[in-house]
C-alpha cells in the first residue's frame, strides 16, 4: 500500500510540474534560509563555549574617569592579576593575555604571525585547550618557550610530534617549543595560534596609560560578579590611586569591570579590544528566521488549498468507491511529506552551496556538520511536515462527495481571507525590505562620495620597528625612500589610521577659566598637512626652519576650536604630550575616524620621538620598490603596510554586509511575496470560475475579466505599501542614526520601492488572471 501511495504521489507531482516545482522551490529556499540564519545565529551564541568552565571564567575591563570625558578599555593593568591571585580566595587563578604578533623565520623567508600572544602560564588553568604533544604542567614554564596550535606546527614542522623541543625564531628570538594544541574552534574571542611565555610580573606600573594586556579570572565557583566587582575598588584605591596621583593627576580615577565570558564577544564601546558581535542583530535575525519560515510553511499551505479543487472529484470517487479516511489521509500526507522532503534536500543543498559565501561575507567559520546537527534537522523536518501537511490533506478529505462529485464545491471565503490576510504582510515586508535597501544603497553612496577633507588616494602607510637593534635604522630607510622613483611625498610620525590616534591630558583656557581633559593627537611633520592636502582654514602649518615649533606649536581642528569656544584659535595657550605652547594653526575638520562618528577634538604636534609609521604617496605598481627597500634596512622584520583608502573603506565593512544581506532578504521576501500572491490568485479564480465562465458567455474580453481579477489584488498590494512605509521609515532612520553624518531620506525613495512592488504584483497577477480569462467557459459550465 505504501508503495502504491508513493506511485500516485510521484505521479501527481509529475502531472502538475511547474505547481510543484513552485511550491517546492519556495519551501526550500525559505528551509534554506532559515537553516542560514541558525547556523550564523548559534555560531555568534556560542563563542568561547569550548572552555569548560566558561560559566566560571569572567574578563576584567579598566574605566578611567578624567574632569571631563570617561575612557573605557578592554584591557587592564600589569600588575592587577597578581593582586587576585594573591588576596582574593574566591579567585582560582588569573591569567594574562597581550598580543605580540611575530615575525617567524622560515627558511630564509619571513612569515608575520597575527595570532601569537605573549601569556601567562596559568592560561591553561583559566581556558580549556586539548594537548596533542607536550602537556600543560612543563608548557611556558621555561623562559623563551612557545607553544603552537596544530596548524602552525604543522606549518613550521610538518607534525606537531617533529615540533615539540624543536626552536621557531620569532622577532629574531629563539623559542623553544614545549607543547602543541589542537587548533581553537574559529568563534573565539582572541584568536591565538601561539603563545610565548612572558614575566609580566615583572611590570609593577599601573599608570601605563594604554594598558595593553587582557586580564581574566578563573573563580573556584559561580561568584556574584557585581558583588566582586566592589570589591574590586579597594585595589583602585591602594594600589592604582597614589600612582596616577603622583603620575597623571589627582583627578583621574581607575574602575574595574568584570564581564562573563559568554558576553565578552557582545561587550562593545571600549577601546583596545577585539572584533564584537551584536545581540541585537541575533534576535532580529532570530526572528526573521522564524517569520521566514512561517511564511515559508503558510505558502506552502496556501498553494496546497489553491490546488485542491482539482483533486475533489478524486477524493469524491475514492470516497463512493469505499476509501477509508485513513487511507485518504494517508495518500496525502506521503504526497505532502515528498515534496517537502524533496524541499529539504534542496534547502540543505543550497546550505551547503552557500556556506563558504556567507562566510567570506560575514567573516564567520560556520561549518554544517550532520553529527551536531541531525537530529535537530530531522525533528524540524517532522514538524514542518506535519506543520505544512495537516490542513490541506484534512481540507481535501473533509470534501462531501455527493456535493463535489454535482459540480457544487466550493473554496471556503475563510480560507479566501486568511489567504488575503498573509498576502498583504508579506508585500508589507517586501515593500519595507525593498525601501530599506535603497535607504542602505543610498547611505553607502554618501559614505563614499563625501569629501573626507583629505586625499587617501595611493597613500601607503607602513609600520617601523621601534626596538633598540633596528630604531637607529628608521632614518636610513625614510632617506632612501625618498629617493624613490614616482615617489610624490613622504611623512613619517605616529600615522594617521584610527589605531594610531594618541590620547593624552591635555590643558587649555576658555572663558577665562583652565580646563583639563583627554584629547585626540597625531604626532606629525611638516609634510603631513600637504601630503594629506588637509586644508588650513587659519594660522600656519609646522615649519622645520622655526626650532620652537619642536616643542611649542599647536596644531588643532575646527571641532577643537569650537569645543573650547574660541573666536580666535590662534595664540591660544596649549598644553598636552609634554608639549607647552601656542596654537599656530586650525585645520578643516576631516574624518580621521568613520561617518559613524562625530569629527571629535584633535591636536597635532611636531613628532619628536622616534616615528612609529612612515606614509608615502605611490602608486600601487611601485610596491615592491618599496618592499626591497624594506629587506635590505630590516632583513629580520616582516613589512606591516596598508593603503590607506582601503583601510578607511574597511570602517564600513559592517554597513556593506548589512547592503548584501538586504538585497538577499530583499529578494528572498519579494519570491515569497509572489508565490504567496500566485497562490491568492489561484484560489480566487477557483472559487469564482463559474462566474468568469457566465461573464464570458455574456461577452465580457479577457481583458475585463483580468481587470476584475486583479481590481482586489491591487487594493491589497496598496493596502501593504501604505502599513509599510511608516514602518520602513522609522527603522531605517534608526540605522541611520548610527551614522554622524547621515542623508535625509527623500519621497522618491518610498515611491520607487511603491513602483517596483505594484509592478510585480501586476505580473504575478496578470500571469494566472490571463490564464483563467483565456480557459473554455464550457467545461465551467457544462455540470449547469
Amino acid at each position: 500500500m505504501i508503495r502504491n501511495y508513493f506511485k500516485i504521489a510521484w505521479r501527481n507531482l509529475w502531472k502538475n510540474k511547474l505547481y510543484s516545482m513552485i511550491n517546492m522551490a519556495g519551501l526550500a529556499i525559505g528551509i534554506g534560509a532559515c537553516l542560514l540564519i541558525f547556523l550564523f545565529v548559534r555560531y555568534e551564541s556560542t563563542y568561547d563555549q569550548h572552555n569548560l568552565n566558561v560559566d566560571r571564567i569572567a574578563r576584567l575591563t579598566t574605566t578611567v574617569y578624567t574632569p571631563e570625558s570617561d575612557l573605557a578599555f578592554a584591557t587592564s593593568p600589569y600588575p592587577l592579576a597578581d593582586v587576585l591571585q594573591r588576596e582574593y580566595p574566591e579567585v582560582a587563578s588569573a591569567v594574562r593575555i597581550e598580543s605580540s604578533p611575530a615575525a617567524v623565520r622560515y627558511r630564509n623567508e619571513l612569515i608575520r604571525e597575527n595570532g601569537f600572544y605573549e601569556v601567562d602560564q596559568s592560561v591553561f588553568s583559566v581556558f580549556t585547550f586539548s594537548f596533542i604533544a607536550g602537556n600543560a604542567s612543563d608548557a611556558l614554564t621555561a623562559p623563551n618557550t612557545i607553544v603552537l596550535t596544530e596548524r602552525i606546527a604543522r606549518k613550521y614542522f610538518d607534525t606537531p610530534e617533529r615540533a615539540i623541543g624543536n626552536t621557531l625564531r620569532c622577532n629574531d628570538k629563539p623559542y623553544r617549543v614545549t607543547a602543541v594544541v589542537a587548533d581553537l574552534p574559529p568563534n573565539v574571542d582572541i584568536r591565538i595560534e601561539g603563545m610565548l611565555s612572558a614575566k609580566f610580573s615583572e611590570i609593577t606600573t599601573w599608570s601605563d596609560m594604554d594598558f595593553p594586556l587582557y586580564t581574566f579570572v578563573l573563580f573556584k565557583q559561580q561568584t556574584d560578579l557585581k558583588n566582586f566587582e566592589s570589591k574590586l575598588q579597594r585595589i583602585a584605591k591602594q594600589y592604582a590611586q597614589p600612582e596616577l596621583d603622583r603620575t597623571w593627576s589627582k583627578d583621574y580615577h581607575l574602575r574595574f569591570l568584570v564581564e562573563e565570558l559568554g558576553d565578552v564577544h557582545f561587550s562593545t564601546g571600549k577601546l583596545m579590544d577585539t572584533p564584537k558581535g551584536s545581540k541585537q542583530f541575533n534576535y532580529i535575525f532570530s526572528l526573521l528566521a522564524f517569520f521566514i519560515l512561517f511564511i515559508a510553511l503558510l505558502n506552502y499551505i496556501n498553494l496546497s488549498t489553491a490546488k485542491t479543487v482539482e483533486r475533489g472529484k478524486e477524493v469524491g470517487v475514492r470516497k463512493v468507491s469505499g476509501a477509508r479516511p485513513l487511507q485518504l489521509i494517508g495518500q496525502f500526507l506521503t504526497e505532502s511529506f515528498l515534496l517537502i522532503g524533496l524541499a529539504w534536500a534542496g534547502a540543505i543543498t543550497l546550505v551547503l552551496l552557500l556556506i563558504p559565501h556567507f562566510n567570506a561575507l560575514l567573516n564567520t567559520g560556520m561549518v554544517f556538520s550532520w553529527q551536531e546537527y541531525g537530529l535537530f534537522l530531522l525533528s524540524m523536518f517532522i514538524l514542518t511536515s506535519l506543520l505544512a501537511a495537516l490542513y490541506p490533506t484534512l481540507a481535501v478529505i473533509g470534501y462531501q462527495p455527493v456535493e463535489v462529485l454535482k459540480g457544487n464545491w466550493k473554496t471556503s471565503l475563510r480560507g479566501i481571507a486568511l489567504c488575503k490576510g498573509i498576502v498583504t504582510i508579506q508585500f508589507v515586508i517586501a515593500t519595507a525590505m525593498i525601501t530599506g535597501t535603497l535607504v542602505v544603497y543610498r547611505q553607502m553612496e554618501y559614505v563614499t562620495k563625501t569629501d573626507l577633507g583629505f586625499n587617501l588616494g595611493q597613500m601607503l602607510s607602513i609600520r617601523v620597528p621601534t626596538d633598540s637593534i633596528y630604531r637607529s635604522q628608521v632614518n636610513g630607510f625614510y632617506e632612501a625612500l625618498q629617493q624613490l622613483p614616482g615617489l610624490e611625498g613622504l611623512t613619517r610620525g605616529s600615522g594617521l589610521q584610527e589605531d594610531d590616534l594618541a590620547m593624552a591630558t591635555t590643558f587649555a583656557r576658555s572663558k577665562g577659566e583652565k580646563r583639563e581633559f583627554m584629547s585626540n593627537y597625531f604626532l606629525i611633520d611638516p609634510n603631513f598637512i600637504p601630503l594629506l592636502q588637509i586644508h588650513l582654514v587659519a594660522g600656519r602649518n609646522l615649519s622645520d626652519s622655526l626650532l620652537r615649533d619642536k616643542e611649542e606649536a599647536f596644531l588643532v581642528n575646527e571641532s577643537f576650536v569650537r569645543n573650547m569656544g574660541w573666536k580666535d584659535a590662534i595664540g591660544q595657550p596649549l598644553e598636552g604630550w609634554g608639549h607647552q605652547g601656542k596654537v599656530v594653526g586650525v585645520v578643516k575638520n576631516f574624518f580621521y575616524r568613520s561617518m559613524h562618528n562625530l569629527v571629535e577634538p584633535l591636536v597635532m604636534i611636531y613628532n619628536t620621538f622616534p616615528a612609529t609609521a612612515i606614509s608615502m604617496k605611490i602608486a600601487p605598481q611601485d610596491l615592491s620598490k618599496v618592499e626591497s627597500l624594506w629587506k635590505r634596512f630590516f632583513p629580520d622584520r616582516v613589512i606591516d603596510y596598508s593603503f590607506l583608502d582601503e583601510a578607511y573603506a574597511a570602517k564600513y565593512r559592517k554597513d556593506k554586509v548589512t547592503n548584501q544581506l538586504f538585497n538577499y532578504f530583499t529578494l528572498l521576501a519579494i519570491f515569497v511575496s509572489f508565490l504567496g500572491l500566485y497562490a491568492l490568485v489561484a484560489a480566487t479564480a477557483a472559487r469564482r470560475v463559474k462566474e468568469i465562465g457566465i461573464r464570458k458567455v455574456l461577452g465580457a474580453s479577457v481583458t475585463n475579466i483580468v481587470a476584475l481579477l486583479s481590481n482586489d489584488f491591487i487594493k491589497l498590494v496598496g493596502l501593504a505599501i501604505l502599513i509599510a512605509m511608516p514602518i520602513a521609515w522609522w527603522v531605517m532612520n534608526k540605522w541611520l542614526d548610527d551614522f554622524a553624518y547621515r542623508m535625509e531620506i527623500q519621497w522618491w525613495i518610498f515611491a520607487l520601492a511603491a513602483l517596483v512592488i505594484v509592478l510585480i504584483a501586476l505580473l504575478t497577477v496578470s500571469w494566472q488572471a490571463i490564464r483563467a480569462a483565456a480557459a473554455n467557459p464550457v467545461k465551467s459550465l457544462r455540470n449547469e
